[in-house]
């Protein structure tokens, strides 16, 4: 059993008259990686944004181990949100970011001492290629006392050896957190997720196998699923 749960129900989005989330129910524990995908337009970023607090809807009920919170980014130990954009600043060094964002020593040291990341150190966020970027922004987030981490789009332009690492470093985690992640590459979030939800029609539908993604119409019939 989840040690902590995030709990998503009720969420209404519209834009305009077009309802873009009608129908939303989503749960998440600690120690697993929940699998969000969906067509372009479909929702998912503003879903992800709800759920954080950062986008405004009248209608939506979000609580953490059973406490409801209107934006659950303003409280300490909740979530944590790795948006599309790079988010880091790109005029000062990695190791300045890192005690930036990290103002406990022992958690910059961990930092410091990967060694994926010594040889950057003294590099801006601007000069890194987008999987070193995305692997330190993933790195920060994940040493931050959060029980759940919002991932949009974290493999995305990323190259391949990156990927791998990425999904390395979210299964090291899971002892202790929980996430929600969505992105493009479906097959990277079909190998990486514990649970899959297919987000269409405004309505999360539970996906229990690669093959339902193909009678959804999320992918074309004879397309590869394998893990």
């Amino acid at each position: 059993m989840a040690e902590h749960t995030l709990v998503v129900d009720s969420v209404l989005y519209s834009v305009g008259e077009r309802k873009l989330l009608s129908d939303i129910f989503l749960r998440c524990g600690t120690g697993e990686i929940v699998g969000l995908l969906g067509r372009n337009g479909c929702g998912k970023t503003t879903l992800l944004k709800i759920i954080f607090g950062t986008k405004h809807t009248d209608n939506k009920h979000i609580s953490i181990d059973g406490k409801v919170y209107q934006q659950p980014y303003l409280h300490t130990g909740l979530l944590a949100y790795l948006p599309q954009q790079d988010f880091l600043p790109n005029n000062i060094s990695l190791t300045k970011t890192i005690n930036l964002y990290l103002p406990q020593e022992e958690k910059q040291d961990v930092l410091k001492q990967n060694k994926r990341l010594q040889k950057h150190f003294n590099k801006r966020a601007g000069e890194l290629s987008k999987g070193e970027l995305r692997y330190f922004e993933l790195l920060l987030l994940l040493r931050m006392d959060v029980k759940f981490l919002l991932l949009d789009e974290p493999f995305s332009g990323v190259e391949p050896l990156y990927v791998e690492q990425i999904e390395e470093l979210l299964q090291s985690h899971l002892p202790t957190k929980g996430f929600l992640i969505t992105d493009h590459d479906y097959r990277a979030v079909l190998r990486v997720s514990n649970r899959l939800i297919l987000l269409t029609d405004g309505a999360c539908r539970p996906i229990s196998s690669p093959e339902e993604l193909i009678d959804w119409g999320y992918i074309p019939a004879g397309t590869a699923t394998e893990k």
